[in-house]
């Protein structure tokens, strides 16, 4: 017998209630995060989320207060995609060619979206306002949490014999983190991928002189 059946039927009900509502507001963060990545959270209004989604806006209050309380969780579900993808599936990237790899894969999905747009984060980033501070909390979140990704992942590196001991591994993951995001402004500015691919190349190679034997 299933759990769901062995429960009382009241508490069936509200599991039910409670599993349909996270499956519609999981819609909703899924159809804003795609609508922003596109056309920028000030050129999308609400209307055009809710019906991506399939959902009214009775639905979108008893998740969200406000539109910027849903630029939030948008902001936690990209840093949750983002920082999965260079975890690799739990395997983890394990060298300074993988981590390339990776680099050029961000730019690789920008050139199959016609390098219309920037880096998703990035793009919720250009369209805070001085006042948006409850945003600027969790996009910058999202960003540390990549950095922080990007630590440990050179951490490993420099573990298995890939980077020297004495590379400052927060300073090259500053670095990385803002070469990527200037290479993905570059994809969407001049609507090719060449830049973006040139200035990521370019990035490894400043990460490649840190390399065990050069320092």
């Amino acid at each position: 017998m299933s759990r769901l059946h062995s429960m009382p039927r009241d508490k069936q009900q509200r599991h039910t209630r409670s599993t349909k509502g996270e499956a519609t507001r999981l819609r909703i963060i899924e159809s804003a995060a795609e609508l922003f990545h596109a056309r920028g959270v000030d050129g999308t209004g609400l209307e055009q989320i809710l019906r991506q989604a399939g959902a009214g806006k009775s639905q979108f209050y008893q998740h969200f207060a406000n539109k910027n309380a849903l630029v939030c969780d948008v902001a936690s579900w990209w840093e949750q995609h983002l920082c999965a993808s260079l975890d690799n599936n739990g395997h983890g990237i394990a060298s300074l060619d993988a981590l390339e790899g990776w680099l050029l894969e961000v730019i690789d999905q920008l050139e199959v979206q016609h390098c219309r747009r920037g880096c998703p984060i990035g793009t919720l980033a250009a369209d805070m306002h001085d006042t948006d501070d409850t945003n600027r909390a969790a996009i910058g979140q999202c960003f540390k949490a990549l950095e922080s990704r990007l630590y440990d992942v050179l951490r490993r590196i420099q573990q298995q014999g890939g980077l020297s001991e004495n590379a400052n591994l927060e300073a090259l993951a500053h670095f990385i983190l803002a070469s990527q995001q200037g290479a993905a402004t570059l994809t969407k500015a001049y609507g090719e991928s060449r830049p973006g691919r040139v200035a990521i190349t370019q990035a490894m190679q400043y990460v490649r002189s840190h390399s065990a034997g050069t320092l």
